[in-house]
């Protein structure tokens, strides 16, 4: 018997996995694909998650302190800041590496198995897989769900799933670029329905274009790609678009008896711009010291696994309740709305004061948010703006009350 298994070998069950199998307890680690680290991204990531969790310096295509922000009417603003604010990094290298130390450190990992049931009692959980043609059933004392957003086995394990609706969807392909070099950020409804589009360069040649949306995207990345190669910032096609989900919220619950969730399966993505490997690695993270201390005291029930969501809520709960709601603002702006508040938030004068400011953070919007909500010119703004948008307004700025 293993003292955990991990379903799901990306950020945060990697972390996980590592944590643990550093402390000498048996784990094992199963996921149904073979290529550890192999899921769609753009590979962003801000600089204290690399300083927390570090990364190889030949998995780091760049540093970036600057981007370009294209509103509606196409009108560009930059944003250049003194510093380095993001990494573009080589994801799945990146997750990969953090799998093999968790293997060196005693890990096991089971590639290629897909979970088809899990059951428990008080003694333990069993976890059925399928691998090939065989089934098999591991077992352990606790269990960590790390199995990605919408994954079935949040049900399995007696746990409910996120509100219908609460997610979006992101299309992303990578490209040979022109004259392209740095991020560009393109919002308004043409190009992704309340939401925006962007294109990240990975090196001098090539980029990962995309959007991601909550309406269904109906040929937009074609179209958005189209518009790219007219400006000859796209030269041509490598890859084949893919898409993923995006959750916007966290789960009603993230523990049961002998059971931790955690990463994009918990919901843990930014609803700002859906980016989810830090705080993914950080539930990780908090799920594996959540598991020792259940190991430390023998007790594997929700009430004790509890002190997992009380962990992750207080680093990054308010982090997900006002980015949720700062969404909600965002979505209900029609694209005069949006050209008008972008106009405004990015002005050299308003960047001073909110992005460019010295507490600004790639990881943590919060604080930002708010700012800008306070703002003694954007404020007076987005009141004006009528009746769609005074009640999503009127919920960011009390969501500013812990």
């Amino acid at each position: 018997m293993y003292d955990a298994i991990i379903v799901g070998a990306g950020p945060a069950g990697n972390v996980a996995a590592l944590r643990l199998s550093s402390k000498g307890h048996r784990v094992a680690v199963l996921d149904w694909r073979f290529d550890i680290g192999d899921k769609l991204c753009t590979g962003i990531v801000g600089t204290e998650c690399g300083e927390a969790f570090p990364i190889p310096s030949e998995l780091i295509y760049r540093q970036a302190n600057s981007a370009t922000f294209i509103s509606p009417n196409g009108r560009e603003f930059g944003v250049v800041s003194s510093r380095d604010q993001a990494l573009v990094v080589d994801r799945v290298a990146y997750i990969n590496e953090i799998a093999e130390t968790a293997m060196n450190a005693g890990a096991s990992y089971h590639l290629g198995h897909r979970v088809s049931g899990i059951e428990m009692d008080d003694t333990s959980v069993r976890v059925r897989v399928r691998a090939s043609n065989n089934s098999t059933t591991f077992s352990a004392k606790l269990l960590i769900l790390s199995s990605g957003f919408g994954s079935p086995l949040i049900r399995m394990a007696g746990l409910r799933e996120g509100k219908d609706g609460d997610f979006m969807m992101g299309a992303q392909t990578e490209v040979e670029i022109g004259n392209v070099s740095d991020t560009e950020v393109y919002v308004g409804d043409q190009i992704a329905p309340e939401a925006f589009g962007w294109i990240v360069p990975l090196d001098e040649s090539r980029a990962h274009v995309g959007l991601m949306s909550r309406q269904p995207l109906n040929g937009h990345l074609y179209s958005f790609q189209s518009r790219l190669k007219e400006r000859e910032k796209i030269l041509d096609d490598i890859s084949a678009p893919r898409r993923w989900g995006i959750p916007l919220k966290p789960i009603p619950r993230t523990y049961a008896d002998r059971t931790l969730v955690t990463g994009d399966a918990a919901g843990f993505a930014k609803p700002t711009t859906g980016g989810g490997i830090y705080y993914a690695m950080l539930s990780g993270q908090m799920a594996a010291a959540a598991a020792i201390k259940a190991f430390e005291c023998g007790d594997f029930s929700a009430a004790q696994l509890k002190g997992y969501e009380d962990d992750w809520k207080k680093v990054f709960g308010h982090e997900l309740k006002v980015g949720y709601y700062a969404r909600l603002l965002f979505e209900s702006m029609n694209d005069t709305q949006l050209d008008r508040m972008m106009e405004m938030f990015l002005s050299p004068e308003v960047q001073q004061d909110t992005v460019l400011s010295s507490d600004f953070s790639f990881d943590w919007h919060g604080k930002t948010i708010l700012k800008t909500v306070r703002h003694q010119e954007l404020g007076p703004l987005i009141t004006s703006f009528g009746a769609v948008v005074a009640p999503f307004f009127k919920r960011l700025i009390r969501s500013s009350i812990f």
